[in-house]
């Protein structure tokens, strides 16, 4: 009797397929309304009280109030993120009155900020030092200042126009909070005349 021993060899076939995961940054902030404020002084109640976009706590000027000195944005970004802001000069310079510009100071203006979207001011997502959390008038700084900012101690303040959605109300000679508090009537040199800035807005990652 023979006998035949037989031994199978085991048999693969290996392929690959590569999976990549490519997280672009997503960062954008886009301005839709209020894209360029002015104030207009025509009475010595404006000269006296100032003007404002809500009803200013030391404004007795009952004229002060319009919705037009609002400027609302929003901010969509895949990871946490910075707002830096301020004047691109010193001083507002005078446009209209002869070769050597009139000047009037940063502190004239101040502006109050809310938070509309789902992230909130003090909840663990977004900071603001300048308005203390949106809770007090802050005046106009010269560029660059954090005027939103990740908080770094909760939730990630990424998101899109339904959680990062603000408002900035302006005001002009109202004396506010860190605004200057001497009203526009009785300070000294300020010169009839038309005062321009630009007011800087720059998108960034967080380095909280």
């Amino acid at each position: 009797m023979v006998s035949t021993l037989s031994s199978a060899q085991a048999v693969r076939d290996r392929n690959v397929i590569p999976v990549a995961v490519n997280l672009n940054q997503v960062l954008r902030m886009s301005i839709y309304d209020g894209g360029n404020i002015e104030f207009v002084f025509n009475t010595i109640d404006d000269y006296r009280d100032g003007l404002s976009g809500d009803a200013a706590s030391a404004s007795a000027n009952a004229a002060t109030s319009f919705g037009f000195y609002q400027s609302s944005f929003t901010i969509s970004s895949s990871t946490e993120w910075d707002l830096m802001y301020g004047a691109e000069n010193a001083t507002f310079i005078g446009v209209d009155d002869g070769s050597t510009p009139n000047t009037l100071a940063l502190d004239n203006v101040g502006l109050q900020l809310a938070a509309n979207g789902a992230h909130t001011f003090g909840t663990g997502e977004i900071i603001s030092a300048p308005t203390t959390l949106a809770t007090v008038v802050a005046d106009l700084d010269l560029y660059p200042v954090e005027l939103i900012g990740w908080d770094n101690t909760g939730a990630s303040n990424a998101g899109d126009e339904a959680d990062n959605d603000f408002t900035i109300t302006w005001r002009c000679g109202t004396a506010e909070g860190d605004m200057n508090a001497v009203s526009l009537i009785e300070q000294t040199a300020v010169d009839p005349d038309r005062y321009v800035v630009n007011v800087l807005f720059e998108l960034q990652v967080s380095d909280n």
